[in-house]
């Protein structure tokens, strides 16, 4: 456990100089990055790794972690750190076990993180072994530590000898007198920065962090090597036991309420935007594809428990269930279909915003779901949910790369001038350095001088913030862009 405790120590240390006080930029890449290196070191040399497949979470995590480093886009700062930290222990779980199901992966995770304190008592003894804490000893002093204490005697006696001295040799010579002084004022100055109570206060706080990182990251360690929460027995699996033949007739009930549903969404929604018919169509579409997204995952979910039904079952109700099944995921194709449309006609009318963009997303990420759930329901041994973790890792990724911030600022932008539909301004601005770009397009194009000054107000407050001394470790792609399309603009 020695390079366990010295690794900790210096992760800890390592984490506060980049984060504490700091906001988060690059230094979340150099943070993680020896993280992940130690954690495959670590797991090798004590032969933990099992399944060598979970190493592909490194991939997201790592791309998750640059995006500090290029967008500026509050929600992922935060939600990004939830996710990382889930990938990385999901990542561990699925290398230390040989057949690992994702069903269990939230029991799994809780243990991981929190047992760990259970460990604080034995990590404490190890941080005494590797640095001999507890060692007494009993032995005489060494010479050389005799002459340590004796030269720094030495010094103390000195002291108010020296200042008698130079007070005599300062008053016998004015030069001597006035380089003494400058070195005092020196001193003094010095004297001041060191007894600041902030800089203090900083200190204990950071060595604190350090200490409390230490010790949670040593325990992490120790937990990982425990036999008992990863264990190989098979986890008894939640079995769903109920008559096929109630099970099928809720489903085709279900699917002719889909099927008369669908009918209208064909006839009516999709009808009449294929032949133009100017109709309102944003306000039929301004309320709709929240119910419809909740819809479409109820839909999901029936599906997976009526294939995952354990209750003994001829063959035509098989059979007939798996027709069912399918019938129900058209529907659910169908649905989302109508959700994307009315999201997309309320979006032109209305604008876009963030919420609506996530939406977007959603929409296609559950598209993308029903062809891993095609092969479910034809074959069940198919494992579903790590086809699932796979497909909303990717789409969670890919959504993090697009800088929504500059597609939000892009679109609403393009509506103003070329549709001449209403933009919010103030919305406009919350899109920061990742959509400064186009606010400054627009800025150089818009004739209306309210919108004009209200924006060349942002503009320059943008400016004066961009202007504030940055930590290296701080360092953001898009906050050196926006500074530099300021300056070449002359903003």
């Amino acid at each position: 456990m020695k390079i366990a405790v010295i690794a900790s120590l210096l992760l800890s240390i390592l984490a506060t100089t980049l984060f504490f006080g700091q906001n988060l930029g690059i230094s979340v890449l150099l943070f993680v990055l020896p993280l992940i290196l130690f954690t495959m070191f670590f797991l090798e040399k004590h032969r933990k790794v099992k399944n060598k497949k979970g190493c592909i979470l490194v991939i997201p995590i790592l791309l998750l972690s640059s995006t500090y480093a290029i967008y500026q886009n509050m929600f992922f700062r935060v939600t990004n750190i939830i996710i990382m930290v889930t990938l990385y222990n999901i990542m561990l779980l699925w290398i230390m076990t040989e057949k690992y199901q994702l069903e269990f992966a939230i029991k799994r995770i809780f243990n991981i993180m929190i047992k760990p304190f259970h460990y604080i008592n034995e990590t404490c003894k190890e941080i005494g072994k590797v640095f001999k804490i507890n060692k007494m000893k009993t032995e005489e002093p060494s010479s050389s530590w005799k002459i340590i204490k004796q030269i720094g005697t030495g010094i103390v006696v000195s002291i108010p000898i020296l200042i008698i001295v130079i007070a005599l040799l300062a008053s016998a010579d004015s030069l001597f007198a006035e380089g003494t002084q400058n070195v005092l004022l020196t001193i003094f100055e010095n004297g001041r920065v060191i007894l600041d109570l902030p800089f203090w206060f900083t200190l204990v706080a950071k060595l604190l962090t350090i200490c409390a990182l230490t010790i949670y990251f040593i325990s992490y360690m120790i937990n990982i090597l425990s036999q008992k929460p990863w264990s190989t027995k098979e986890e008894k699996t939640i079995k769903i036991q109920i008559e096929t033949t109630i099970l099928n007739t809720v489903v085709t009930i279900l699917n002719i309420i889909y099927i008369i549903f669908c009918k209208i969404q064909i006839t009516n929604l999709f009808a009449k935007i294929a032949t133009n018919d100017m109709i309102d169509y944003a306000n039929y579409a301004r309320e709709g594809f929240f119910q419809l997204m909740a819809v479409s995952l109820i839909n999901f979910i029936i599906i997976i428990i009526s294939t995952k039904n354990n209750s003994q079952s001829s063959k035509m109700q098989i059979y007939y269930r798996k027709i069912m099944n399918l019938v129900l995921l058209v529907a659910t194709a169908i649905i989302l279909s109508s959700a994307f449309i009315r999201m997309n006609l309320y979006g032109e009318e209305f604008g876009y915003t963030f919420l609506r963009i996530l939406v977007y997303f959603a929409l296609i990420t559950e598209s993308i779901l029903l062809l891993p759930t095609i092969v479910y329901i034809f074959k069940n041994t198919f494992p579903v949910w790590k086809s699932y973790f796979i497909i909303i890792t990717i789409m969670y990724v890919i959504m993090n790369f697009s800088n929504i911030n500059q597609m939000i600022a892009k679109k609403n932008i393009d509506r103003y001038l070329n549709e001449g539909k209403k933009i919010d301004i103030y919305y406009l601005m919350k899109t920061k350095t990742d959509g400064l770009e186009e606010v400054i397009k627009l800025y150089e194009t818009i004739e209306d001088q309210n919108l004009k000054y209200q924006l060349e107000n942002y503009l320059d407050k943008m400016k004066n913030r961009l202007e504030e001394k940055e930590n290296i470790v701080e360092w953001n792609y898009s906050t050196w862009k926006a500074r530099e399309l300021l300056k070449r603009e002359g903003v």
